[in-house]
């Protein structure tokens, strides 16, 4: 082979080289851009979800001031009764319609989880380990709404068996009911031993048990709803 050949199959070697090299960056970039692609596509995803989150616990705190404000203007009847200060002019007395009813029913929460589900979601599709926020509110949501459904299922035993137990075992109970005539459970309210127990019990887990872990839930909302608006100026 003359050396002019030589040159020739060289400089095609080089070239051939070449195009290979620029075929390679070209994918290596077209992946590089891709995966950046879907990095800030999943980083808009999060930041939603964020934004959902920050909303959501916005209206649990209003739902939760509200019944904080009910149980603190209930709090006065529970003392009454507990203290042996109230009178039976006082369970007949119109205004004080729930006064009777005290201990058979109460507000009930709904927390907005909407956020909470989409970030649960998100997580089975993506690693969020490296994102302290979001795996902070995961632990938040899992820690609170567990201790608070237990709280709450504990009321809702409690609430069960009072009204079983009146239903079961008291004549009044109809009339009671009906809010037709409340003599008798006047009569038992007043001289019962029974009757200040289960007030005993409900205040317990109503103020001691079930209101503490509502304001906790209140008090670490506030420092992740923080945390999510100081994400967004970033």
């Amino acid at each position: 082979m003359s050396l002019g050949n030589d040159k020739s199959v060289l400089s095609y070697l080089g070239y051939a080289i070449g195009e290979i090299c620029l075929v390679a960056i070209g994918i290596l970039i077209a992946v590089a851009l891709n995966n950046w692609n879907e990095k800030e596509k999943d980083k808009k995803q999060l930041y939603n979800i964020l934004n959902t989150i920050h909303k959501n616990l916005e209206n649990d705190i209003l739902e939760i001031d509200k019944i904080l404000e009910f149980h603190e203007n209930t709090a006065p009847m529970y003392d009454k009764i507990l203290s042996g200060a109230i009178t039976k002019q006082e369970y007949l007395d119109s205004d004080n319609i729930r006064l009777p009813f005290l201990i058979m029913g109460y507000p009930e929460i709904s927390f907005d989880k909407r956020g909470f589900n989409l970030l649960s979601r998100y997580n089975s599709n993506n690693d969020i380990a490296q994102d302290t926020l979001a795996t902070h509110i995961v632990d938040f949501y899992t820690e609170r709404l567990f201790e608070i459904k237990v709280d709450d299922d504990f009321r809702a035993t409690d609430f069960k068996d009072n009204y079983n137990h009146w239903k079961n075992n008291y004549s009044w109970w109809a009339t009671y009911l009906r809010r037709e005539k409340f003599d008798g459970f006047i009569e038992y309210a007043l001289n019962d031993p029974d009757y200040k127990n289960r007030v005993a019990n409900a205040y317990f887990l109503t103020y001691d048990v079930f209101l503490p872990e509502l304001r906790l839930f209140k008090e670490k909302a506030i420092v992740i709803i923080e945390a999510i608006e100081k994400r967004e100026i970033e």
